[in-house]
């Protein structure tokens, strides 16, 4: 009776701390667009008016603050690896299925490079997307034509 006590109350013990570790995991996914319907994308033009990582979170409480960091890790000669370009931060009122971060095209376009979206939840990192910028294509001149209704 004592040996199956001493095993019974260990594992009891183990189970409860499990429970209220799990109870406070939050999860965050994001998926980075070029407008909140638009479907995902990890390339974007240079030319594209705004980026948006729009993040859907389980677990999260009402007071919680969500941050959404712009990098850009690899732009050339433009700024240094790893360079912050903006930071945002929300107050959370619970869980989301479609929070954004939106982040507007500098005047000059963007940087032709590799990015990255850090989203904290409370400080501590809790996902990330990466993408690419890459030269926007011209259109031809049978798509000019067409769009102009000529």
């Amino acid at each position: 009776m004592k040996r199956t006590f001493s095993v019974v109350v260990p594992l009891v013990v183990s189970l409860i701390c499990l429970s209220v570790v799990k109870a406070g995991v939050v999860s965050v996914k994001v998926r980075m667009t070029a407008g909140p319907q638009d479907p995902p994308s990890t390339t974007f033009a240079t030319n594209t008016p705004t980026l948006y990582a729009i993040f859907k979170t389980e677990g999260a409480k009402a007071g919680d603050k969500i941050r959404g960091v712009l990098i850009a890790e690899d732009v050339g000669d433009v700024a240094p690896a790893n360079t912050k370009v903006l930071e945002t931060i929300l107050d959370m009122e619970g869980d989301t299925d479609a929070g954004d971060f939106s982040f507007s095209k500098p005047t000059n376009g963007w940087p032709v490079g590799k990015y990255r979206v850090e989203i904290y939840l409370n400080d501590e990192l809790a996902t990330t997307a990466k993408f690419t910028i890459k030269v926007a294509k011209k259109k031809s001149s049978d798509e000019e034509e067409e769009e102009s209704g000529d």
